[in-house]
């Protein structure tokens, strides 16, 4: 049990004369929790407190006075303010029907994302550009590298043969 429970219960054995009517659960619950058992004192010292109060009689004209108001008072007035708040709030209910209504059909759908044959699709075409893109990278390497030997390393191979005579066997 949760201590509100147990709280629950004091309050109730309280409220029926006693402390004598807690069940065997809450007493067990008492000796291990010490915000119940210091709920439980609060209570009691309450009571005490107030039952050493002094008694002070109702005047004899609050009792006459109180029964006037009531004969006084407008038989149906109660039921008037009555009506018009279930109006009131019978009113509300329809505009906000009204406006939830309006924003659902005229609220935009977004489109429906793309389907798993239309991912699938996109992947591979883009495996095939990718692959396209490597391909013409290696070439691009490829000719580059070629270009560089071409005019670069071999007029320098070359011209170092033609300096020295002995490496030309």
């Amino acid at each position: 049990m949760t201590c509100e429970q147990i709280r629950l219960h004091i309050q109730e054995a309280h409220d029926d004369g006693g402390m004598g009517a807690l069940p065997e659960a809450v007493r067990a619950h008492l000796a291990a929790c010490g915000a119940c058992r210091d709920f439980t004192d609060d209570l009691e010292s309450l009571s005490h407190a107030l039952r050493a109060l002094p008694r002070v009689p109702l005047p004899e004209d609050a009792l006459d006075a109180v029964w006037r108001e009531t004969i006084r008072a407008k038989p149906g007035a109660s039921a008037k303010r009555a009506g018009f708040w279930r109006l009131a709030a019978a009113a509300s209910f329809v505009t906000v029907l009204s406006t939830a209504t309006l924003y659902l059909v005229f609220t935009p759908t977004s489109p429906p994302g793309p389907s798993a044959v239309e991912l699938a699709r996109a992947s591979a075409q883009a495996e095939m550009v990718f692959g396209y893109t490597a391909r013409a990278l290696a070439a691009t390497r490829d000719a580059t590298t070629h270009r560089v030997l071409a005019s670069k390393v071999s007029p320098a191979v070359r011209g170092a043969a033609a300096s020295h005579p002995s490496r030309r066997l």
